[in-house]
C-alpha cells in the first residue's frame, strides 16, 4: 500500500507531498515493477529524505564494475538514470599529460544549487529598476553520482557509486519528458526533413509522427526536438548557403552530363542571379518548347530572390518547367543574363514567349530572342479595364460584352478587328482615352487576330499557366528557406510534376477510349494522341460527321476544294483544299496551324476521300503518346554511379518500404502482429548489442547526408543580400481601389426603422429584433 506524507527535501527549504511506500510488493510497480512509482522513499538519521530508485539489479551500477571505454560507462549511467527516472550530467575529471582520462564523475542532473537571484536589477548609477526574466532551477543539491577510475588496458572501473537522491525521481507518464527519452534518431530526423519537403512545418510534422506512433509517448521527443533539428540544419548552412548550392549544382553536372547551371556574382563576391535545368528539363523543352510563358514569383527564399520558371505545356496540356533561376532584382540586365543563359542551354529559341506587361521584360526579350514573338498576358490586360475605365462608361456589362467579342475571337482577321475596334471606342466615346489608345498602339503584341499565322499561337494567350505554377511551387517552399533547402523543395515539386505525367502515360497504354463513331479515323487518332488531345481531335471528328455541309465543292489539277457551312459556327464558311498525292489539307480556320490538330473541316475532307488513318504529316509530335522520347538532344546516358549519400538514402527509403510491407502483410491478425513485434524487438536488441551506435556518427556527417552538400572548404561565392520586391514600395493608388477601400468602410446611416442615425440599418437594427421577440 501507499501512505501519504509531507518532507522537507535535502538542500532546498520547500516541502512537498510524498507517498510512502510501506510492504511495496511488484504488482504496486506495474508489470515490470516501475511503471507506476521508480524510486522508493526512505528516511535518514538526520531526520531528511532520500530516494533510491527502484529497477533490475542487471541495470544498477556496482564497485569495480568493469567497461571497455569510458564512454560505455556513461552510458550505462544514462539507461540506468533513463529506466530510474533522472537524468544524468558530466562532472569533474582528472586527466593525465597525454590527455586521457583518469578519473570522471558522473553526477545527477539535480546535483549542486543555484544561488538564488532577485526577480528586480537595482542599477544604483542610475536608480533604475530592470525586470529580470522569471526563470526555474532544478539544482537541489542532489549526491548521487557514479566515479569511472582508469584502469589501463582493461578500461574503466567504477571507484564509487551513490545511489541515493535527495529529490523525488520522475515515474510513471513524466519519463518521456526526460532528455534521454527525448532523443532525435535517424528515422526521427528523415521524417523532418522530408516533411519539409512537402511544406509541413516542425509542428505538423511532430503531429503526424504522433498518429504514425499511436500516441506522443511513443514517439520519442518532443515538439521542441523537432523544431531544434529544423533549426540545425538551417545552421548548418549558415553563410556557406550560396557555395554550397553551387558545389551541388557542380556534383550533378560531374553525374550528368545533362545537367546545365551558370551564375554570377557581384564586386562583393556575392550571388547575384542563378540558372539550372536538368537533362529531362532540356529534353522536354525539346519536344515542347516551341511556345513558353515566363514569370517571376516571390516569397520563396530568405534573400527574397524572384524566382523565374521557364514553363510550357506538355502532350497531356499540363505545365511542365524547362528550366528555372533566381535572380537578386527585376531589372533589364538580369532578364538579358538570364535569357542568355537560357539560350545558351536550350540551343535554340522558342516560337513564342509570353509574359505580363513587365517594362524589364520588354527591353530585354528583343535583346536576346530576336525570332520569337513576345505576346503579352491578354488575363493582365484585360483585368484592368474595369479600374481603368469605370468613371467613363456607364454600362460597362454592355461594352465589356462587345469589346470581348472582338478581343477573344479567334476568327476575324485583323482588319476586321480594327473597324470593330474603332466603331466601339466610338459609340462609347472613347476615342481619346491614352490607355485605350496606348492598348490599340501595342495591338500586334496582344490580339489574337494578329498571331493567326503564327505556329501553334493558339496554345497560349495568358501566363496562366505560370500563375498555376507559382501556385504549385508555393506548396512546396517557404520564404524562410535558403537556397539549398529551396532547391531541395524544387526537386521534390519536379518529382511530383514528373510523376504525373508518368501516370497519365501509364493511363493512355493500359486502356483505349470510348469510340463515338465508326470512323476507322477515330481509331487511328486514339493510338496515336495522349487521353488528353484524343478527346479534342474526337471533337472535331463528331462535327464533321454532324454539324458540317456542303456549300460548294470544285478541283484544280491534283486538289479538291471544299466550301462548308459549319453550324458551330453560326454557318460561317469555311474553305478546305484536299491534295490527293499526299492527304495534306489546308483550311482557312487555320486550327492545325494554331494548337497543331486537324480541324473539323479537314477531317470531313479526309473522310470524303475516303482516307482510313490520319496522314502523319499532319501529327505534331508534340501531341503523341511518347512524345517525350523523340526528341532530338544527345546526351550521354546519365550516370549510374550515384554518390555514398544517394546510396544510403535509397537503402532508407527500401527499408521503409520493406517494413510497410511487412505491417500491411500482418494485416489486423493479432497472432501475426505479435510475430512481427516480437522479431522486430529481437533485431532492436541484436542492433542495440552490436559495435555500431548512432550517437558516434559526427553531426556534421548526418546534416551532410539530408542536405546532400559537405561544408565548403572555401567559401568564394557568398550568400546574396535581401533584395526588394518591384512595387513593394509607395504606389499610387487609382479611383477603382479607393472605391473599393471607401466601400469596406463603415459608415453612419440613417435607419429607417428606429429613425436614428448609427452604424446599422433596417435589417441588423436592434428595435427589429426587440419587435420579434414581443411578437413571439
Amino acid at each position: 500500500m501507499i501512505d501519504g506524507v509531507l518532507f522537507s527535501v535535502v538542500g532546498s527549504n520547500e516541502q512537498i507531498y510524498i507517498p510512502h511506500v510501506i510492504n511495496a510488493s511488484d504488482s504496486d510497480f506495474g508489470e515490470d515493477g516501475m511503471d507506476e512509482v521508480s524510486s522508493i522513499p526512505f528516511e535518514s538519521p538526520g531526520g531528511g529524505m532520500y530516494w533510491k530508485p527502484r529497477v533490475g539489479a542487471e541495470f544498477k551500477p556496482y564497485l569495480n564494475q568493469s567497461f571497455r571505454s569510458l564512454e560505455d560507462g556513461i552510458e550505462f549511467y544514462r539507461e540506468y538514470g533513463r529506466k530510474s527516472g533522472f537524468e544524468i550530467r558530466r562532472h569533474t575529471e582528472k586527466k593525465h599529460e597525454d590527455g586521457t582520462v583518469l578519473l570522471k564523475h558522473i553526477v545527477c542532473s539535480r546535483a549542486g544549487s543555484n544561488e538564488s537571484k532577485m526577480d528586480v536589477d537595482i542599477d544604483e548609477s542610475s536608480s533604475i529598476l530592470k525586470k529580470r526574466r522569471r526563470t526555474v532551477s532544478s539544482r537541489c543539491g542532489c549526491k548521487a553520482k557514479v566515479v569511472f577510475k582508469f584502469d589501463g588496458l582493461k578500461g574503466y572501473n567504477v571507484l564509487s557509486f551513490v545511489e541515493e537522491h535527495s529529490h523525488f525521481l520522475v515515474s510513471g507518464s513524466g519519463k518521456q519528458f526526460l532528455k534521454s527519452n527525448r532523443v532525435l534518431g535517424l528515422a526521427h530526423k528523415k521524417l523532418v526533413f522530408d516533411g519539409a519537403k512537402a511544406n509541413m512545418g516542425p509542428n505538423k510534422t511532430y503531429n503526424f509522427a504522433k498518429e504514425l506512433c499511436g500516441s506522443y509517448s511513443n514517439v520519442g521527443a518532443t515538439c521542441t526536438e523537432f523544431k531544434n533539428w529544423s533549426r540545425d540544419v538551417k545552421l548548418y548552412i549558415g553563410d556557406r548557403d550560396a557555395q554550397m548550392i553551387i558545389e551541388k549544382f557542380t556534383d550533378k553536372k560531374e553525374m550528368s552530363d545533362g545537367f546545365f547551371y551558370d551564375y554570377a556574382v557581384d564586386e562583393g563576391g556575392r550571388l547575384t542571379r542563378i540558372f539550372w535545368a536538368d537533362v529531362i528539363g532540356r529534353r522536354n523543352y525539346d519536344v515542347f518548347g516551341d511556345v513558353i510563358s515566363f514569370d517571376s514569383t516571390y516569397s520563396t527564399n530568405k534573400y527574397n530572390m524572384k524566382f523565374v520558371p521557364f514553363t510550357g505545356l506538355d502532350n497531356y496540356k499540363k505545365c511542365v518547367v524547362f528550366a528555372a533561376g533566381l535572380i537578386a532584382k527585376e531589372d533589364i540586365d538580369n532578364y538579358v543574363w538570364i535569357f542568355e543563359v537560357f539560350m545558351k542551354c536550350m540551343i535554340r529559341e522558342p516560337k513564342c514567349i509570353v509574359t505580363d506587361q513587365c517594362p524589364a521584360m520588354k527591353q530585354a526579350i528583343p535583346t536576346v530572342f530576336t525570332e520569337a514573338r513576345h505576346r503579352l498576358c491578354m488575363w493582365h490586360i484585360m483585368k484592368k479595364f474595369n479600374q481603368k475605365l469605370a468613371k467613363c462608361i456607364s454600362k460597362m456589362d454592355d461594352f465589356k460584352r462587345k469589346i470581348n467579342a472582338l478581343i477573344w475571337s479567334i476568327d476575324i482577321d485583323p482588319a476586321t478587328f480594327e473597324v470593330g475596334w474603332k466603331d466601339v471606342m466610338k459609340e462609347y466615346k472613347l476615342e481619346s482615352n491614352e490607355w485605350l489608345c496606348e492598348l490599340y498602339n501595342i495591338r500586334e503584341s496582344w490580339i489574337p487576330a494578329y498571331y493567326a499565322d503564327d505556329p501553334m499561337a493558339g496554345l497560349l494567350r495568358t501566363t496562366s499557366i505560370s500563375e498555376s505554377e507559382n501556385s504549385f511551387f508555393d506548396k512546396f517552399n517557404r520564404r524562410s528557406d535558403t537556397l539549398t533547402e529551396f532547391y531541395l523543395r524544387y526537386e521534390s515539386a519536379m518529382e511530383k510534376q514528373r510523376h504525373t505525367n508518368a501516370r497519365l502515360n501509364y493511363e493512355g497504354t493500359k486502356s483505349m477510349p470510348r469510340m463515338d463513331t465508326p470512323l476507322l479515323l477515330e481509331r487511328d487518332a486514339a493510338e496515336l494522341y495522349t487521353r488528353t488531345m484524343f478527346y479534342e481531335v474526337q471533337k472535331e471528328i463528331m462535327s464533321s460527321c454532324y454539324d458540317m455541309s456542303i456549300d460548294s465543292i470544285s478541283e484544280e489539277d491534283v486538289v479538291k476544294i471544299f466550301s462548308l457551312k459549319d453550324k458551330k459556327r453560326h454557318g460561317k464558311i469555311f474553305e478546305v483544299k484536299h491534295a490527293y498525292l499526299n492527304n495534306d489539307v489546308q483550311c482557312t480556320c487555320r486550327l492545325f496551324e494554331k494548337i497543331g490538330i486537324v480541324c473539323r473541316h479537314g477531317f470531313f475532307a479526309l473522310n470524303q476521300a475516303d482516307v482510313t488513318k490520319i496522314p502523319r504529316h499532319l501529327v505534331v509530335n508534340r501531341w503523341t503518346k511518347g512524345a517525350e522520347m523523340r526528341h532530338s538532344l544527345q546526351f550521354k546516358e546519365i550516370s549510374e554511379q550515384c554518390n555514398a549519400i544517394e546510396v544510403t538514402n535509397r537503402k532508407l527509403n527500401d527499408i521503409w518500404y520493406d517494413f510497410q510491407s511487412c505491417v500491411s502483410l500482418a494485416g489486423l491478425d493479432g497472432e501475426r502482429l505479435d510475430y512481427l513485434e516480437g522479431k522486430l524487438k529481437e533485431l532492436k536488441h541484436s542492433l542495440r548489442e552490436s559495435s555500431w551506435k548512432s550517437d558516434t556518427q559526427n553531426k556534421n556527417d548526418v546534416m551532410e547526408f539530408f542536405v546532400g552538400s559537405k561544408i565548403p572548404a572555401e567559401v568564394i561565392v557568398k550568400p546574396p543580400i535581401e533584395g526588394r520586391n518591384k512595387g513593394c514600395g509607395r504606389r499610387i493608388v487609382g479611383d477603382y481601389e479607393k472605391s473599393i477601400t471607401q466601400r469596406k468602410k463603415k459608415v453612419p446611416r440613417l435607419c429607417n426603422m428606429c429613425k436614428k442615425i448609427d452604424f446599422h440599418d433596417a435589417r441588423t437594427c436592434p428595435l427589429k429584433k426587440t419587435i420579434q421577440q414581443s411578437d413571439v
